[in-house]
């Protein structure tokens, strides 16, 4: 049987597609940092070599409605540099370099930035439609071989999240209750273009997740009293025995937090719900996001944000993503040796808290995003704050 060279946009890819539009970049942005220089001609050569191995680096939108499919175009990732001297490395201001935007049919789909500065930062950057986090570390971890002379490993990319997915049968037609409150508290104006902040924690954090979810509920519920929901996406890879692939197969549990709950119950429902390996259900809206326009599904998510901000209530409270632990040895080369490394989150206008959680031997990085109307105030800072304090509490 011959290789197939495409994969199918699936539901998830076509919204998140839409989300771009609406609130660009949309974007996986794994970034490391560290001391080291970065040679930009040394770094295209390992990324072509990479994308030859991992062709789903390469991808471009061609169809329409539900014929729509990612092709291999052949072309690499691009590489691109700023100086990044003036930068922080702590937030988005001062950062207009991690705020370009893709174009999903006429690609680049993924890009290596490099980040001149002390210290040296790169960011392997995709559209969350192409690639999620774990993808974007597998493409990252080949990319460093090729700097350190050795064989990429190679991955696959024909598969989607529907192949790995285990929908509850026969169930049509609910559509998630859109009265969940935000931990951000009320909009503050209309503007949702993405604002993020990150903390750095040094050791290690016992029941890092739990506790965070549980941050975010209490916030939640001290502006209103009500329902809250966090969303945790979860890597499908597990479920296919060595499976290697840079493609977006990532699927969210829904934990719905009681008022009484603690950090171990919140764990107990998070391994439940894994170990039962049920992914919802299929809706009404689901089974016709195919066949809709994107520039229709952009607008309906805009007006589905609008509503939200105004009521104060959301299909989802926030999500919370942990990128887990990596061996921080294995993203080096002679010339560049990071030390931590950490995901921007991505914001969508209808999720008023996007964070991530990443870490290495040395700590952990916890970054938050929201739309800009929902962190005046200083509320990120305030949110991080009240985390780090969570956390720190034996």
């Amino acid at each position: 049987m011959p290789k197939l060279n495409s994969r199918p946009l699936s539901i998830a890819s076509r919204l998140w597609i839409a989300v771009g539009r609406i609130s660009p970049p949309c974007a996986n942005q794994l970034t490391f940092e560290g001391p080291g220089t970065l040679d930009p001609d040394a770094w295209r050569a390992a990324v072509l070599a990479a994308a030859t191995a991992n062709p789903g680096t390469r991808l471009v939108l061609r169809g329409s409605l539900g014929s729509s499919r990612w092709v291999d175009s052949g072309t690499a990732p691009r590489v691109r540099e700023a100086d990044a001297s003036g930068w922080d490395g702590m937030g988005s201001d001062g950062a207009p370099f991690l705020m370009e935007s893709f174009d999903p049919r006429n690609g680049p789909n993924a890009e290596v930035l490099l980040m001149h500065g002390n210290p040296a930062r790169v960011s392997f950057r995709s559209h969350h439609a192409v690639m999620d986090g774990r993808g974007a570390a597998t493409w990252a971890e080949d990319v460093f071989r090729a700097l350190r002379g050795e064989e990429p490993a190679g991955s696959e990319y024909t598969m989607t999240e529907n192949d790995l997915l285990n929908f509850v049968p026969g169930s049509a037609a609910r559509p998630l209750p859109h009265h969940n409150l935000a931990p951000t508290g009320a909009a503050d104006g209309s503007d949702v273009s993405p604002v993020w902040r990150r903390k750095t924690i040094r050791g290690k954090v016992d029941s890092l997740l739990p506790k965070v979810i549980l941050c975010a509920a209490r916030a939640a519920r001290r502006h209103a009293d009500g329902p809250v929901r966090i969303g945790v996406p979860v890597d499908l890879r597990r479920r296919c025995e060595g499976l290697r692939s840079t493609g977006n197969l990532t699927n969210a549990i829904y934990i719905d937090i009681p008022g009484e709950a603690g950090c171990e119950d919140i764990a107990g429902m998070i391994t439940e719900r894994l170990e039962r390996r049920s992914d919802g259900e299929i809706t009404w809206e689901d089974s016709i996001i195919r066949y809709v326009p994107v520039r229709l599904l952009g607008r309906a998510i805009a007006a589905e944000g609008a509503r939200n901000r105004r009521s104060g209530g959301y299909r989802c409270s926030g999500f919370v993503s942990n990128l887990g632990r990596l061996e921080i040895g294995r993203f080096a080369c002679n010339d560049f040796s990071p030390t931590t490394y950490y995901g921007v989150p991505v914001c969508a206008p209808i999720v008023p808290f996007s964070m991530t959680l990443s870490g290495t031997a040395a700590g952990i990085e916890l970054l938050l995003a929201m739309p800009r109307c929902m962190s005046t105030g200083g509320r990120i800072g305030a949110a991080l704050d009240a985390i780090e304090r969570e956390l720190m509490t034996p």
